[in-house]
């Protein structure tokens, strides 16, 4: 776990020179290489990349009397989900992310900055973007860090998306087969064998649900598979601890902590009768709107109890 950072990296960056050197071992040419489907298949840009003079030649073909507006509405539906399925990566990856990474994200920074970048892409006929949770991963693995890294890595992301068509007929098709390999056993490891002991028995056959769903029938199944796990499992845990309040007792039942404790707590804690002033509730199951208000009620209710028989708590504690 964050001993070796550089060894995927350096990985991806051997294997397309150890890939050329098994070609000029066996004797074969790059040429007889890319006949046989091991490169991926060059693209004629003029050597001038993606600012060849073809780039913009798509809005001098536009002809709006050409356009079955008919079609276009048939297509709105499916737009419109692609649409709103792109809206939900922000909340969904970047907390998904935080907790991969440890760290705590500010939604507000993350909305502000998909909005820009998105802004500025459609005002430039660009494409959508959002936060790859699979690849990001492999980059906060890798040390990725910082700002510094971040804007080399966003420049880089520009060159190869300008050049890339002229280097990819150099890359090796392995490349991506052993990027996608590697996303997989490491997601996988991160989502069923590293959350064993995270979640219940009900929340990790979820986990199992959504895993053995993508798999067998695709990414949509496995969406549908997940939330309907994730609103079987809540409500399931809704039910079962439908009174949250577990039980309440006095604080002469805790720990002391007489040997570092303020001056402020000292007058509340050094005696038995101090101590009894202290109501501690203890909580189990999860609190929603379902059972907010019967949660106070209950509280207030035994809040009631201890002050009608002169035993009113100065301090209460939620556990």
């Amino acid at each position: 776990e964050g001993r070796y950072t550089l060894l995927n990296p350096i990985y991806y960056c051997m294997t397309t020179p150890v890939f050329y050197f098994a070609l000029w071992l066996l004797g074969v040419s790059t040429e007889k290489a890319g006949q046989l489907g091991y490169f991926f298949p060059a693209l004629d840009t003029g050597g001038n990349g993606m600012l060849s003079t073809d780039l913009f030649d798509i809005f001098t073909f536009v002809n709006l009397g050409d356009v079955s507006f008919r079609a276009v509405a048939k297509a709105l539906p499916t737009l419109v989900s692609l649409a709103v399925f792109s809206l939900i990566h922000v909340p969904i990856n970047i907390p998904a992310f935080a907790i991969t990474t440890n760290t705590e994200p500010d939604m507000n920074n993350e909305l502000i900055a998909h909005g820009w970048s998105n802004g500025l892409s459609g005002l430039a006929f660009g494409l959508q973007n959002y936060m790859t949770y699979s690849n990001s991963v492999v980059y906060a693995k890798s040390s990725g860090k910082g700002r510094v890294s971040s804007i080399a890595v966003a420049a880089l992301t520009v060159l190869i998306f300008i050049w890339g068509p002229i280097i990819a007929a150099y890359v090796p098709r392995c490349i991506a087969g052993t990027l996608l390999f590697h996303l997989g056993v490491d997601l996988f490891k991160e989502g069923v064998v590293d959350s064993y002991h995270d979640y219940d028995r009900l929340e990790y056959g979820g986990c199992w649900l959504i895993t053995i769903s993508m798999v067998a029938l695709g990414m949509d199944a496995g969406l549908v598979a997940g939330a309907i796990a994730a609103l079987a499992t809540f409500a399931a845990q809704s039910i079962i601890n439908q009174h949250p309040v577990k039980g309440s007792m006095t604080a002469s039942t805790l720990r002391s902590s007489a040997w570092n404790r303020s001056l402020k707590a000292e007058a509340i804690l050094s005696c038995e009768k101090g101590r009894r002033r202290i109501l501690i509730c203890q909580l189990e199951g999860h609190i929603f709107f379902g059972n907010s208000t019967s949660t106070m009620d209950d509280i207030k209710e035994r809040l009631t109890e201890k002050r009608n028989a002169g035993q009113e708590p100065f301090v209460l504690i939620l556990d």
